[in-house]
């Protein structure tokens, strides 16, 4: 009966450590990365924005409340390199009255597990830059998200006003509803993006149109949960500004972040994500090993076990025909 208990502990525990194995360098893998079928909408919101309204009727500044909606959706049936996943993103930004402000849309490829930015001829990435007109895209950077098992350290975030990836600094733990996050800050410097034909009635001068400079300049603040690489909430301190001849007018100067129940929701994902990604790359495998070696141990143990007291009883027998 010992015997037959040593042999399936051993078998056990050496299951155990085999499944350990498969849980840290096959399940957590798996896991770590962005699911081909992801579609999500992110809530964001500014209060007493600056924007300008370009209405025929008004062409001046107004100060409002700004809605912001940025629906993203995965297109699974991209033809990409493997572990490269594509994401369509549309945002609308709304004014308090509901009208529109501005709408954007793009396409993104990216690494699912780094989130860095992939440039590859199949993936089709662009930018739309007004109603059904796009151009090509090639970004770097961070796109969307941080990398799985987010470090301590800067990372490039790509920026579509300047068109180029700016290093997102570390500057250390936070904690968010009992969530611990790093804080990452980017600081886009001041730059002319672009040049706008604007009326001229816009800076007070007597000319039909004039050629104005657009110049930009962002903050943006990231709290990423490390494990999952995923923001809980982003700020965005921008300056957006029409320049022409000494005449400064905002075009869009406001505070923009994750509204509360965004940040709520994606705190509560994170904590579980977080656990379940922990657990799958430290603990369930450790807790599976220690099991295992247990099992391992006292199996051997058994099996010596009933070895010697099947030699005693051998022995015993010997004496007894002699």
């Amino acid at each position: 009966m010992r015997s037959k208990l040593a042999a399936v502990a051993v078998g056990l525990g050496v299951f155990l450590i085999v499944a350990a194995a498969l849980v840290r360098f096959y399940a957590y893998p798996v896991l770590a990365t962005v699911p081909p079928d992801y579609e999500g909408v992110t809530k964001l919101s500014a209060e007493d924005a600056e924007i300008f309204n370009s209405d025929p009727e008004v062409l001046a500044p107004e100060t409002t409340d700004l809605d912001i909606s940025s629906r993203t959706i995965a297109d699974s049936g991209a033809k990409t390199p493997d572990g490269v996943v594509v994401w369509v993103n549309s945002t609308t930004v709304k004014r308090a009255d509901g009208t529109v402000f501005q709408q954007s849309r793009e396409r993104a490829p990216f690494d699912g597990t780094s989130g860095a930015a992939v440039d590859c001829d199949e993936c089709d990435s662009w930018t739309e830059v007004a109603a059904g007109e796009r151009e090509p895209a090639v970004r770097k950077g961070q796109i969307y998200k941080f990398p799985f098992d987010t470090q301590k350290k800067d990372y490039p975030v790509w920026d579509d006003n300047v068109g180029e990836a700016v290093d997102a600094e570390f500057e250390g733990e936070e904690t968010i509803q009992g969530l611990t996050v790093y804080k990452f800050v980017q600081h886009v410097e001041p730059s002319v993006i672009e040049t706008r034909e604007v009326p001229g009635s816009v800076f007070g001068v007597d000319e039909p149109s004039v050629d104005a400079e657009m110049w930009y300049e962002m903050t943006r603040t990231f709290y990423v949960e490390p494990k999952t690489g995923s923001p809980v909430n982003r700020v965005e301190d921008r300056v957006q500004e029409l320049r022409y001849d000494g005449v400064t007018v905002p075009a869009f100067v406001g505070t923009v972040h994750y509204t509360q129940a965004q940040v709520d929701d994606l705190v509560g994902d994170a904590k579980s994500n977080a656990t379940l990604l922990g657990g799958m790359k430290l603990l369930f495998p450790l807790v599976l090993v220690l099991l295992g070696a247990a099992l391992l141990a006292a199996g051997l143990l058994l099996g010596r076990s009933a070895r010697h007291d099947r030699a005693a009883h051998r022995d015993e027998k010997a004496l007894v025909d002699a």
